[in-house]
């Protein structure tokens, strides 16, 4: 069985900033050191060649992210907001008196306005040890389910600025390859850009 190729490329911004240098090898190794993290995966089986598959993830955060990383970081904006809506559909809905609806409204204020409605009304997120503490205290069932997890926005950002540059590069990359199997290499960065480099 050969070596397979790897090719290196240095992912810049519009204005020339360094954003990631990155990785791929033809048997689907991906790696990235970046402004946003340093990420690894490898996909066995992409289906195409590697450099077109990795193209072609160009928008498509959610699996990508699925790959580089668990979805296990808190977001403490979307599970406040959680809470407050569950509340008042539960109180429209008729499942929450008044009076119940007003004690859950009490303990969120306890916790992350300190007991001031003014600044709970103005919080914009939990943090985990306040989530903790309300689910400790709340009387809404099913209370485990109101806090929300998602990729860490480092990762996202990975995705959102890196990955579409990346896909750029690998795009003019492909296009300029000539029949024989030669290929132009990429001009973005000489140093580093669609290098092939023995492994």
């Amino acid at each position: 069985m050969s070596a397979p190729t790897v090719w290196q490329h240095r992912v810049r911004g519009e204005k020339g900033q360094w954003l990631a240098d990155v990785v791929l090898r033809s048997d689907g190794f991906f790696a990235a050191v970046s402004g946003w993290g340093s990420y690894a995966f490898r996909w066995t089986h992409p289906g195409m060649p590697f450099r077109a598959f990795v193209a072609q993830l160009e928008g498509q955060d959610s699996y990508v992210c699925s790959k580089l990383d668990r979805r296990d970081w808190f977001d403490g904006e979307a599970t406040l907001k959680s809470i407050r809506q569950h509340i008042l559909e539960y109180r429209r809905d008729g499942n929450m008196s008044k009076a119940e609806a007003a004690k859950e409204w009490d303990i969120l204020t306890d916790i992350v306005g300190g007991g001031v409605k003014a600044e709970a009304r103005d919080a914009g997120e939990l943090d985990l040890y306040q989530y903790f503490q309300w689910h400790d205290r709340t009387g809404l069932g099913d209370a485990s389910e109101f806090g929300v997890y998602g990729y860490h926005p480092d990762l996202r950002g990975f995705c959102r600025e890196v990955m579409p540059r990346l896909a750029t590069l690998l795009r003019a990359e492909l296009a300029a390859a000539v029949p024989n199997g030669e290929r132009t290499e990429c001009s973005v960065d000489p140093a580093l850009a669609g290098k092939a480099v023995a492994p």
